[in-house]
């Protein structure tokens, strides 16, 4: 899972940016002292140093940059996704979740590397039928994303569906297999038929 969670090719929704203020206030910077066109820049500067902290392992620090930036930026979906990572890797993943959902209210749904994360996260909850769903949208709008294949495998793997797991592993162990994304729509199309009638 942690491949999927470092990959940036990979809310609670209503949540006022001011219940979003950190506990260690130690990194923030009050709103009122910036002049109002900072706070992108300052809210961008939060984001990437808790990417920083992400990838040193420090995911309660990173949690908190993330925070400060939703605070001064609370439309953001850059720091709502990399929020969402970082409860993931605390293991928080109905918060994770929550995220993921306010980072596509603000997107929009047509964002893979969103649908795939948000199934990651449902594996993790046991949620393997809408985590399968979430892999599924995300090749429709992808059909070459390996990551996309893979957790589809994961998800079908869990549901005790083997051979059909079998089917996505090899899009993303054999991906020579395939002639680009029209096969890869196809297969994909052929999969979904084939779960139906097993339904």
């Amino acid at each position: 899972m942690e491949t999927m969670v470092r990959d940036r090719q990979i809310s609670p929704i209503g949540l006022r940016p001011s219940a979003l203020a950190p506990q260690n206030r130690s990194l923030a910077i009050a709103p009122s002292a910036l002049p109002d066109c900072d706070y992108e820049t300052v809210a961008m500067g939060h984001c990437e140093l808790g990417k920083i902290r992400l990838e040193m392992g420090r995911f309660e620090d990173a949690l908190e940059l993330f925070e400060q930036a939703l605070a001064l930026q609370p439309h953001n979906v850059e720091s709502w996704y990399n929020r969402a990572e970082a409860l993931t890797c605390l293991g928080r993943y109905t918060d994770a979740l929550a995220s993921l959902e306010q980072a596509q209210t603000l997107a929009g749904f047509a964002t893979t590397r969103l649908w795939v994360q948000k199934a990651v996260v449902l594996i993790w909850l046991n949620r393997l039928e809408a985590a399968l769903n979430c892999c599924n949208r995300a090749l429709w709008l992808n059909p070459d994303h390996s990551q996309a294949w893979l957790f589809r495998g994961v998800a079908l793997h869990r549901l005790g569906r083997s051979k059909e797991a079998y089917r996505s592993y090899r899009r993303v162990a054999q991906p020579a297999l395939s002639s680009g994304a029209h096969s890869n729509l196809q297969q994909l199309c052929k999969d979904i038929a084939i779960e139906h009638r097993a339904s």
